[in-house]
């Protein structure tokens, strides 16, 4: 399959949109670096190149090692106003989109997607990339779109990109039952607010994710980069007005922040950690309280179960705990509550398809949690007091539900 480079060499980098894009609101399935899950490639198919972004991004501390590069790119031929929508077929992959880059032009509209790799990758075809950008096409009408180019970039350069999809406003499909494809759909298809309705895109104010308080002050924990591009902040617990809240410590490596309450009002009730000489256990139970698709569901805290599935993430990483309870792009920064109620980790991030390509099958349900022990020792660095306790009777999950609610919080992050 012949491509264009950024250095007009003809370059393979094996990603075919017209394939990429139906698995891509499948949580990215067909873009894990496997040639052959592309049957859509056609070597007689021209590749005009896409237009270059600039990516400044929410990340955890993988993803930092290149964040500098990123905010180096040429200045793009969009004003990039990116928004997360969730993660990408690996756990630490994030998918965004750039609401600036929405253009609507008769019954179509179209919007770039990008993906930052948690690390650059290599593909079978020997190109290396730390992310890519895939414009995409909706009829917002009938809820279909079609992917119509996928473009690969390293650093600040443009190292390949796919054919453009043959005869693409003919080829719309179904989104179909998916959370994140109608999450992009939503950004896309949003009626504009004014201005050239052919040009003029909604632009996102706030993002959205969960936390739960972990002391008597109000104090708040949950993930850095659900706060780190944040502008001002509001926490809300359920029965509790909002409240404002300041960024306090943050811990990039293991994504967690500490959040302050910027009044002495309630907040909600502090959670009570596992005693770190109790940690989890391969097969125990479960749950996961939180805020997910804020905007979509309704505004109450939602309860998942499961169980832990494996004490140890992606490439054996053991800050991190593989759990079953479903997880939503919202739930990152909520509590994972065992049988007692007692707090043993903390939402970070989901794969519900993670390396389905090289696994060969669809996995379920694959998230994963920072250690309790991990979120214990950054709040104890950080002076806050925290309860802990022994794990004791196995409550009915409507009563860990019950408990985990009290403390779990709401998180409004405005961008401007």
């Amino acid at each position: 399959m012949a491509f264009k480079g950024s250095d007009s060499k003809r370059t393979d980098i094996g990603l075919c949109p017209s394939a990429a894009v139906t698995r891509f609101f499948r949580w990215e399935r067909a873009l894990l670096d496997k040639s052959d899950q592309c049957s859509g490639f056609r070597p007689e198919v021209s590749c005009p190149p896409i237009r270059s972004v600039r990516e400044v991004l929410f990340s955890r501390a993988a993803v930092q090692v290149f964040a500098l590069a990123l905010s180096m790119l040429p200045l793009p031929s969009f004003a990039a106003r990116w928004v997360e929508v969730g993660n990408g077929a690996v756990p630490t992959d994030r998918v965004l989109v750039d609401a600036d880059s929405v253009q609507k032009a008769e019954d179509i509209t179209t919007v770039n997607i990008a993906t930052l790799y948690a690390a650059p990758r290599t593909n079978s075809h020997n190109i290396t990339m730390d992310r890519h950008v895939q414009r995409t096409a909706f009829k917002c009408a009938d809820r279909s779109y079609i992917g119509i180019m996928t473009t690969g970039y390293l650093g600040d350069q443009r190292v390949g990109s796919g054919s453009e999809t043959v005869d693409w406003k003919n080829k719309f499909v179904p989104i179909g039952d998916n959370p994140m494809g109608y999450r992009i759909f939503a950004i896309a298809c949003a009626p504009s607010s004014g201005g050239d309705a052919a040009t003029t895109a909604p632009k996102p104010k706030f993002y959205s994710g969960s936390g739960f308080v972990v002391d008597d002050s109000g104090d708040v924990l949950t993930n850095n980069h659900v706060v780190n591009r944040c502008k001002s902040i509001l926490v809300k617990a359920m029965g509790f007005p909002p409240i404002a809240a300041r960024v306090d410590a943050i811990d990039p490596k293991n994504d967690l922040a500490i959040l302050r309450a910027a009044s002495a009002a309630t907040v909600g009730e502090p959670v009570h950690f596992r005693n770190q000489s109790q940690p989890g256990k391969l097969g125990e139970a479960i749950g996961v309280i939180g805020y997910p698709l804020a905007g979509i569901l309704s505004s109450e805290p939602k309860a998942t179960f499961g169980q832990i599935n494996s004490v140890a993430g992606i490439n054996n990483d053991y800050t991190l705990l593989q759990i079953s309870a479903p997880v939503q792009p919202g739930n990152s920064g909520g509590p994972v509550l065992d049988a007692s109620g007692l707090v043993i980790g903390v939402v970070v991030s989901q794969a519900s398809l993670a390396m389905a390509t090289a696994a060969g099958n669809m996995p379920q349900n694959v998230n994963f949690a920072i250690r309790g022990k991990v979120a214990q020792i950054f709040l104890a660095a950080h002076g806050i007091k925290f309860s802990t306790s022994r794990r004791w009777h196995t409550q009915p999950t409507d009563e860990i539900a019950a408990i985990g609610q009290k403390s779990t919080v709401f998180i409004a992050c405005s961008v401007e």
